[in-house]
């Protein structure tokens, strides 16, 4: 249901020349990263029903963005997706991708927008793309032991995924 009114309607909006972003907030063991990843072990083999909103997300952006290639072949668009990650740490920024990099800064351009100056992008071309990249970056977040949890994440992640069609920037999805 959360996937129909919220993570579909995502997609449409970014398609349409809106950025978007969808965020997870509450206590720890409430459910964060579970309603945000569910399983994703094995996905690319068996979809699994308890994947979260990450995963079908981006695939319903690549099952929006194929027919869309088809169609207009003629034009022959290219379309060009990219996806960064990184973790927000005790005020340090930190590209989960390429660990060396932290302390990473905030940066803002006329052209650009706000970005993280030196944060790595990956070209992906399919959701099991961005959902290695994220299960790659996600073993290197931040972890300790709290009262209600064991491995409790201290840190915040942003998944960051930026589409090109034709040259052409279009909006995020966050």
């Amino acid at each position: 249901m959360i996937i129909r009114m919220a993570g579909l309607q995502m997609v449409e909006n970014c398609l349409s020349g809106y950025n978007s972003c969808m965020f997870a907030y509450g206590q720890t063991r409430s459910g964060k990263t579970h309603t945000m990843l569910g399983e994703i072990e094995d996905l690319e083999v068996r979809p699994s029903p308890h994947r979260g909103m990450t995963p079908r997300i981006f695939e319903f952006l690549f099952a929006r963005i194929q027919p869309e290639k088809e169609s207009r072949r003629d034009e022959k668009l290219k379309y060009n997706c990219k996806c960064s990650l990184l973790e927000i740490y005790n005020e340090q920024i930190t590209d989960l991708l390429d660990p060396a990099s932290n302390n990473l800064m905030f940066r803002e351009d006329v052209k650009k927008g706000v970005y993280v100056e030196n944060l790595s992008e990956f070209e992906v071309q399919t959701a099991g793309d961005i959902l290695k990249l994220l299960a790659q970056g996600s073993l290197k977040r931040k972890v300790a032991a709290t009262n209600m949890n064991r491995e409790s994440s201290r840190s915040h992640s942003v998944l960051h995924v930026s589409l090109r069609v034709g040259g052409k920037r279009i909006p995020q999805l966050t």
